[in-house]
Order: C-alpha cells, then sequence, then structure tokens
C-alpha cells in the first residue's frame, strides 16, 4: 500500500508495518479450511461499543478480504488466517457476511449456511444454527452501546437477521434469531411487496423492522433503480419516500447503521453514496465539496467506483477503487465530505486496503502484508490525523460555528413510564455572527414527543453568549400535540432516540458531536410494589423470626383450595403442606378475621418510596385458596358493565395460570360504557383500589394466605406490578398453632390476641404449623 499524498501536505499519514515479537514460520501451520471474502473488495467489520467492562481489552475487529482475519487489539500483532473445521466446510470456505454479537461471539454466512463462532476465554467453537432451511448470503442487527443497566439495550444485538438478496421481496426466505443466532425462525413476509429484496434491518429507535427494496424500471437512455425502505411493526406496515441508487455492476448494497440509535444510516455500493438520518425514511445523497485540487466532477466520486466507506458516530470515509481518501462530518441536513488526498500506489485500480476509526479524528488505512515462509501475516498501518490534513484544505472549510454543545444526557439511556415527563437541557455556546443555533429531532416522533426552548444564561469569559436548551419529552399519545392517528398506542410502549445538533455545521467541528440520548416509552426497570405493613405476626410476639426462616412449614386443608384455581376442591385431594419463605415474604401481616382488608400497595423506584398505590389491583392466593370473599358486590360498587372476575377469565385460559390471567392488557374496567351488559349486579366486584369502598372478607379461619396483588390499571404504568406477600388471619377460639423448633415443641402464644380459651391438641407429625380444627 503506498504513501497517501496531496499538494502541500508536508505530511499526511504515520505509516507503519505492524507485526508480533515472535516469529512465525512454517511450522505455524492453520488447521481447517482458510476462509476468504465472496466479494472482490476487502471489508473490515468493526464491534461499536468500546465497552472493556465486557470484553476486558480493545473492541475486537474482523478484516475480510482474500484472507480473514479477528483481531482482539485492533491489529496490533500479527496474525493466522481464520479456518473453519473440515468437517463443516471443504475445500472452499467463501464468507458473505458476518455480525458481531454482544458477549463474544460472530455469527458467520459461509457457503450460504449460518454458523456462530465462539472466540472468547482463549476458546474456539464453531457451531452450526439452527432453523435455516435454505442458503442465504447476507445477515444484519443492530447494537446498543448505551452504559445504563437496561435489559433491552444489551441484548438489541441478539436480534439477527439472515436473508438472501436479489430475488423477488415478496417471495424472498428471510429468517430471524432472538437469541444471537442460536435458533432462526422464518419472517412470514407481505405477498404484496413489488421489487427485488436488498436488506433487512431493526429500526429499534423506530420499534420497527425495516426491509429495503429496489424497484427497478427501465428507461431509454438508461437503468435506473428506485429504491425505498418499507416498515413494519406488527401487522401495521408503512413504505417511506423512493431513492435513486445507481448501479452498474453488483447490486449489492452495503449498509450501517449507527450504534447511537439515533437513526443515522449509511447505504452504499460502487456506484452510490447515501446517508438518511431518521431511518431511511429520507434518503439523500452524499456530497463532496469543490477544492482547488478536486474541481466539480461526476459522478461525485471519480474513477472506477467506491471500494471501502466506513462511519463512527460522527465521522464518515470513503476509498476509491483509485486510491482516492475523502472524509466528513454526519449531518442531520446534509451529508458532505471533502477529497483528503490520492495514494501514490503503483497498483492502480485495485483495491487493497480497508479504514478503521481510531477515535474521533484519527483514520487508519489497513491493508495485511504475508510473512515469507509462514502462514501468519503482518499489517501495513497508515495513520491520518485529520483535523491537521483538514487545515490544508484550499480554498479553507468553514469554521466551526459552535463554541461549546454539551449536556448531561448525552449517551445515556432514560425511561418515561406512562403520564411521565422528562426535563432534559444542554448548554450551547455559538461563534459570534454565525447565528448556529442547536436543531432537536426524534427518531420516532409517533411514540416520543417534546418541547424545547432556549433562553440565554450568561456570557463565557471572552464575552461570548450562553445559552440553555431546556428540553421536556413526553409520550406522544399524552402530548396533546399530534393527531390520534399519528401516534402509536398507549399500550405497547416503544423506544426512540433523542438529538441535539446544529444542522450544516460543516467538516471541521470533528470534536463538536451531536448529542443522544435514548429514551424508552416503557417500564423502568428499578420500579417495583410493595404492601405496606403496619401489624406484622413478629412485631405483635406471635412469631419469631428465626422460627419462620428455619423450614417452617404450614398445611392448608383439603376444603379450602382448589390447585386449578376455580373455587371447586377435586374429589380426593389431600391437604396441602407449604415451605414458608422468609426471605421472599418476611413476617406476616397479622388480621383479625371480623375485619375486612384493604391491601395498601407502596410504589418504588431506585430504593425510594414514590407514591401508595392508587391504581386499580387484584388479587388471589397463590395455593388456590378460596375461604374467603369480597365485599362488594357489582351493583355496590355502581358498576356499569358486566365485571370480570378470576374464575371467567382462568376458564378462557388453555392451562389455568392466576398469574397471568387477569393483567393490564386484558383489563377491562366495569365502569366502561363499553363493557358487556351487566346481567348478575349480585355478583361479587374482584378489583380493589385505594380510592374505593372494596375489600377482602375472611371467615372464622386462624391461618395463612399467600396474597399476590397485581396492578391490572392500563393507564398507571408500563410495568407488570405484581408481588407476593403472606397474611395471617386469626381469630377462632378452637384453634391452637403448634411449631416443632430443634427437637422442641412449642405453644404458640397467639392467645394475647384471641380471649378465647385454647384447646391443647397432640402436636403434629411434622416440623411445621397446623390449622386444627
Amino acid at each position: 500500500m503506498g504513501l497517501i499524498t496531496a499538494r502541500q501536505m508536508p505530511h499526511s499519514c504515520d505509516k507503519r508495518l505492524v507485526y508480533s515479537g515472535r516469529s512465525f514460520s512454517a511450522q505455524d501451520q492453520v488447521s481447517g479450511t482458510v476462509l476468504s471474502y465472496s466479494r472482490t473488495e476487502p471489508s473490515l467489520l468493526q464491534y461499536p461499543c468500546n465497552d472493556s467492562y465486557a470484553w476486558g481489552r480493545l473492541s475486537p475487529a474482523l478484516y475480510l478480504g482474500q484472507k480473514v482475519f479477528l483481531s482482539i487489539d485492533a491489529f496490533k500483532t500479527s496474525l493466522l488466517p481464520m479456518t473453519i473445521p473440515d468437517d463443516l466446510e471443504t475445500p472452499n470456505a467463501s464468507v458473505s457476511a458476518a455480525v458481531f454479537v454482544k458477549g463474544g461471539w460472530l455469527v458467520m454466512v459461509i457457503n450460504g449456511r449460518v454458523y456462530l463462532y465462539f472466540f472468547t476465554g482463549g476458546e474456539e467453537e464453531w457451531i452450526p444454527v439452527v432453523g435455516i432451511d435454505s442458503l442465504v448470503t447476507k445477515l444484519s442487527n443492530t447494537h446498543c452501546c448505551y452504559s445504563e443497566p437496561d435489559p433491552d439495550c444489551p441484548t438489541t444485538s441478539m436480534t439477527i437477521f439472515a436473508y438472501e438478496t436479489g430475488h423477488s421481496a415478496s417471495q424472498s426466505h428471510v429468517f430471524m434469531s432472538k437469541n444471537g443466532g442460536y435458533m432462526f425462525t422464518p419472517v412470514k413476509l407481505s405477498p404484496g411487496l413489488q421489487g427485488v429484496l436488498l436488506g433487512v434491518y431493526n429500526f429499534v429507535s423506530l420499534s420497527q423492522t425495516g426491509m429495503l427494496i429496489n424497484h427497478t424500471h427501465s428507461g431509454r437512455e438508461e437503468k435506473a433503480a428506485e429504491a425505498y425502505f418499507t416498515y413494519t411493526a406488527g401487522n401495521i406496515s408503512h413504505i417511506a419516500m423512493g431513492f435513486h441508487l445507481k448501479s452498474t455492476g453488483d447490486p449489492d448494497v452495503q449498509v450501517i447503521q449507527d450504534s447511537d440509535l439515533s437513526g443515522f444510516t449509511i447505504l452504499w455500493n460502487k456506484d452510490s453514496l447515501l446517508a438518511s438520518f431518521n431511518n431511511g425514511l429520507l434518503v439523500e445523497p452524499v456530497t463532496v465539496l469543490h477544492t482547488r485540487e478536486f474541481p466539480d466532477t461526476s459522478p461525485p466520486f471519480p474513477g472506477s467506483g467506491l471500494c471501502h466507506v466506513i462511519s463512527s458516530n460522527t465521522e464518515i470515509a470513503a476509498l476509491t477503487q483509485d486510491h482516492q481518501l475523502f472524509y466528513g462530518s454526519r449531518d442531520m441536513v446534509s451529508t458532505t465530505m471533502v477529497h483528503i488526498g490520492e495514494s501514490n500506489s503503483s497498483q492502480g485500480g485495485l483495491c487493497d486496503a480497508v479504514l478503521m476509526f481510531n477515535r474521533i479524528g484519527m483514520l487508519t488505512m489497513l491493508s495485511p502484508v504475508p510473512i515469507n515462509g509462514s502462514w501468519a501475516y503482518n499489517f501495513q498501518k497508515c495513520t491520518f490525523n485529520m483535523q491537521s490534513l483538514l487545515m490544508h484544505i484550499w480554498p479553507p472549510l468553514q469554521a466551526c460555528p459552535v463554541e461549546i454543545l454539551k449536556g448531561h444526557f448525552h449517551k445515556r439511556l432514560y425511561y418515561i413510564d406512562m403520564y411521565q415527563k422528562l426535563n432534559l437541557s444542554a448548554t450551547f455556546v455559538p461563534k459570534p455572527g454565525t447565528g448556529a443555533f442547536p436543531l432537536v429531532t426524534v427518531s420516532n416522533p409517533h411514540v416520543l414527543g417534546f418541547h424545547a426552548q432556549i433562553r440565554e444564561d450568561g456570557y463565557t469569559y471572552d464575552g461570548s453568549t450562553t445559552y440553555s436548551l431546556h428540553m421536556k419529552l413526553l409520550q406522544q399519545y399524552f402530548s396533546g400535540m399530534a393527531e390520534p392517528d399519528f401516534c402509536e398506542s398507549f399500550l405497547d410502549g416503544g423506544m426512540s432516540t433523542l438529538t441535539v445538533d446544529v444542522p450544516n455545521k460543516g467538516i471541521s467541528c470533528i470534536d463538536m458531536h451531536p448529542l443522544s440520548a435514548l429514551i424508552k416509552v416503557g417500564c423502568p426497570p428499578t420500579k417495583y410494589i410493595t404492601f405496606f405493613k403496619n401489624t406484622t405476626a413478629c412485631s405483635k410476639g406471635v412469631f419469631e423470626e428465626g422460627l419462620l426462616q428455619d423450614n417452617f412449614t404450614y398445611t392448608i386443608r383439603q376444603n379450602v383450595y382448589d390447585p386449578n384455581f376455580l373455587a371447586t376442591p377435586q374429589t380426593g385431594q389431600h391437604n396441602l403442606e407449604v415451605l414458608y419463605d422468609y426471605n421472599k415474604l418476611g413476617c406476616p401481616i397479622l388480621l383479625y378475621y371480623d375485619t375486612p382488608w384493604l391491601p395498601v400497595l407502596e410504589l418504588w423506584e431506585n430504593g425510594a418510596f414514590v407514591e401508595y398505590v392508587s391504581a386499580d389491583f387484584v388479587v388471589f392466593e397463590v395455593n388456590g385458596m378460596f375461604n374467603y370473599d369480597y365485599l362488594l358486590t357489582a351493583a355496590e360498587a355502581n358498576c356499569i358493565s358486566q365485571p370480570q372476575n378470576w374464575t371467567s377469565l382462568i376458564k378462557k385460559q388453555d392451562y389455568p395460570n392466576p398469574h397471568t390471567a387477569w393483567s393490564r392488557i386484558n383489563y377491562v374496567s366495569c365502569k366502561n360504557h363499553d363493557g358487556p351488559k351487566l346481567v348478575s349486579p349480585s355478583a361479587k366486584y374482584q378489583v380493589l383500589a385505594q380510592n374505593e369502598k372494596n375489600k377482602i372478607i375472611f371467615p372464622h379461619y386462624n391461618g395463612f394466605y399467600i396474597f399476590k396483588a397485581i396492578v391490572v390499571d392500563k393507564l398507571y404504568s408500563y410495568c407488570s406490578l405484581s408481588l407476593s406477600d403472606l397474611v395471617l388471619s386469626y381469630g377462632q377460639s378452637s384453634i391452637i398453632f403448634l411449631m416443632h423448633v430443634h427437637e422442641t415443641w412449642l405453644w404458640s402464644v397467639v392467645n394475647q390476641f384471641i380471649p378465647l380459651p385454647l384447646k391443647l391438641s397432640s402436636p403434629p407429625l411434622k416440623k411445621g404449623f397446623s390449622n386444627l380444627y
């Protein structure tokens, strides 16, 4: 690879040959079938998340060329080419696609078949995937690099699409994996899709799946291609605006999605370079600035076309077949590049290098160099300081119009639960006289709405005006700013990114990156509910905590529980022995049977109390006990439609499961006029709420109940708020509680709560607690 030179550039790159300290020889044989790339031009795949905690090293990268190399140290050492065992692929192993999966493995398409390759921990392992029954050529997945502990973010890259391009979109075979490539399932495509399939992508910040389709039509002068994205979310789909995609040869299109999920997308092939800042909804060509060394050309990238394109979260670089290097910065309005230089390599027309971003403003051109007498390869590196090179462009580039653009929300993940609002702010200082101001955008306006306001906030030390940008974000459905048909359903939530950037700020703003945050309209993972306990059996001296922690058991009589939760005990069933889970339940709430009980639920988030839950909720006894009732009937609860109940909802299930039978998804309030007709006003009303009069009533029964509470109000939270807790009901005079602890029989001390005399009974035959009649 030759040195990149440009007129009036005293120094272009730091050129060096990278090799290992230990020498390789002919004895360093490779085992298996050597991998090669199916395309003529080499490519580089970088894992985008520089997460040292997950990897314990630099982010891995995969070089794809005549040989394939996997590096975990940014190609700082010599490497042997990758191979696959002979029993999987032989004699040729051609790689057509590969993706990194967070967790330490690759998914690769080799000879049309898909494999998992694990490379961490010093071990290498190849595994064929399951579920793909036809040959495929392409893979795609999206990475989420936000560091906050969100259950969805680390698993984003686990969603992988495998497909074959070049066929009718409606008849193409597409497979999807949600577990990182272990198992794939077929994706059913709409039969009405017109055109040839070019790609399938997971647009996370749109909460949709996107398909890139090429609709070709013939004209008199040339063959033009009108490409477009179509998006699917559930059963709803729509088509974006089409764009021109020139292709004189291979119709294959490479798509690069940014890891900050802002929606910025690069599309390129040999003849076209296009960019979109909104997940393909609007796609426009990347333009090249005219300079003294690079006058107006058509097409904008001269020679034999593009060889390699790479993008980071702030920059974009391109290398042409004839070794022209271009560089630019991402922009939400129009992405522009500038010609940097030309290679002095004698290998004209040969694309023999790839590009790699080391960090902001530092670009490396990389190519492998074989070692004589060895299977190993060294790596030739040519590293450019782009800030220095841009200073030599003539006429000079537009100066960066921004002095300061910063916000604490950058690269963070936030949650907006039902009806909640999120307030964020940024600081902005424009250069005097530029008139530059930030623009706020969201990737998914169907989900996320916002108000933004700019205020003067003082001056810098040199007299420049400082501005504060204040943003209030909320779910679009509740914003009142959009038509109802524009908003996504309030039940589903969704995901969107917030981006703050200065439009048309120019290429010189290398260090002035856009500010981005990931906003999830959904359940915060640290939100939960607990029972409020004002009186417990431990605080009143009925039980000692040590007793409950020591494998304590209790008995439920056969006539008061139903394992099918239909309030009908099975004939011939036995008493149920229950092991007390103190770590989960703690001390039981102590209740007198003659006092109706309304559970009080507390809402907590991030370990702090938020409020008492005022929403509708339901409860059931987790062991199927049914010897309790509700205070109000449907008529007494002022129902205008027939209320739901546990029995009818469980009967609708194929397998009775009260944990899923009644939830916020299927809850219908009896105060809803659209509900079923009220035909049984005397039916018990089984919904509870702090602002209602309904309560639970107990019989003359001494014993434990383990109640699970489930918040069913659709408009309270996206969280599936539920918890279990223990209730000890007491008050029947003919009962005595006996416990066997460390081979000693102890009498219960509940007589301090039951004023009637207790009857002594012989001890039970096993350790535990028994309700005796």
